[in-house]
């Protein structure tokens, strides 16, 4: 029996007809093509006025994202625990320090009411999570961001595609930052990129992701180079290449097409799990939702004995997330009540998701689920 994995990049041989012309031209480094991709997703997120920059990783976006906000030492930024780490690494990358905030039952993003609360003099931004491709509570967030002058830099790593009120995540409200790493709904290999509605941050970004070098960025996007540069500013070595950006152009031309075969399976798990008493699929219709991954909540005390059933039909599963205030490293932060998250975190399990799924593979997931409640 194949077995099922939880995640499968959709790489055909468009991609590998991209990779090789990119590969052709003999400019490997940041390119023309990293341009390209940049205005790409700026025509796929309907930017007005707004500006993208691409970057190595989703984990440099948000760094620079962070640092373009003006988030620096003695500043504290307040996000998620439920997460993967890499938000609250670039807060530390910053010289700024983490608080940690619960999240809602409903969407599992967070809690506006709590994050208030963690409000203080030395707070400068809010990281709120779009978890799954589901937007959190946008409308709050951006309520409670100006009522105490904060800056937001949103998390859409899950999020590339999904819309609010008609308007896609990233084309509206303050920074946000998305990533194209090898399991998300579209991939450059690895990727990041950062969407901001300010022009001087634009600048402030491009510098940040080449080393601070003041004129290279340009000449780069035409397969050129400067040498008469000066070094402006801080700088890193966050830079997308031409062939990860070829890549990501393969795959964002196909966008439209993964997010409905995506949303197409989601509908399927949904209405398989629907009536099965202690189950709690994602509560969406997934109309808006660009889905990166499916998270169905299982009572805590059934979900290792499901993860085994599951094992046994070769039905791979993973968990999202072990809380971060949980690790090691980040036990000392500051931090609120986590009640829902201590709980969601005891029961939430991922199931397979791949664009364009094979649909016996579909069908093999919701018969293990369903088999074993029944």
């Amino acid at each position: 029996m194949e077995p099922i994995p939880v995640f499968a990049p959709h790489i055909g041989v468009d991609t590998l007809k991209h990779v090789t012309d990119a590969l052709d031209v003999g400019w490997l480094g940041m390119g023309a093509l990293t341009k390209e991709f940049e205005e790409r997703i700026a025509s796929v997120l309907n930017l007005r006025d707004r500006y993208v920059v691409v970057t190595n990783t989703g984990t440099s976006a948000l760094h620079i994202a962070l640092l373009a906000a003006g988030v620096g030492p003695g500043d504290e930024v307040i996000t998620t625990s439920f997460n993967y780490v890499a938000d609250h690494q670039a807060v530390i990358a910053t010289g700024a320090s983490v608080v940690m905030c619960d999240i809602r039952d409903d969407n599992l993003g967070i809690d506006c009411d709590k994050a208030g609360e963690l409000i203080g003099p030395r707070t400068k931004a809010i990281i709120p999570l779009h978890f799954a491709g589901i937007a959190c509570d946008v409308e709050g967030v951006y309520r409670l961001a100006k009522r105490h002058h904060l800056r937001v830099v949103e998390d859409g790593c899950h999020a590339f595609g999904t819309s609010v009120d008609g308007r896609p995540i990233g084309g509206f409200g303050d920074i946000a930052c998305f990533s194209f790493d090898p399991v998300k709904i579209i991939t450059s290999i690895d990727g990041g990129a950062v969407v901001t509605p300010n022009r001087a941050e634009l600048e402030r970004l491009r510098h940040l992701r080449l080393l601070g070098v003041d004129k290279d960025t340009l000449l780069r996007y035409q397969n050129s180079r400067a040498w008469d540069y000066d070094v402006v500013s801080q700088g890193f070595r966050y830079h997308l290449t031409n062939v990860m950006a070829s890549v990501g152009l393969s795959q964002i031309k196909r966008l439209s097409e993964f997010i409905e075969s995506r949303r197409e399976v989601c509908r399927r798990y949904n209405a398989a799990f629907a009536d099965i008493d202690g189950l709690t699929p994602p509560r969406t219709d997934f109309a808006d939702v660009s889905p990166f991954i499916y998270s169905l909540r299982v009572p805590g005390n059934r979900r290792d004995s499901l993860i085994q059933h599951l094992d046994k039909r070769g039905v791979g599963v993973g968990v999202h997330f072990i809380p971060v205030h949980k690790h090691t490293y980040f036990r000392e932060a500051r931090r609120g009540d986590m009640a829902v998250t201590e709980r969601i975190c005891q029961e939430v399990l991922t199931l397979p998701l791949h664009s364009n799924m094979k649909p016996a593979w579909v069908e093999r997931v919701i018969e293990g689920v369903t088999s074993f409640f029944a």
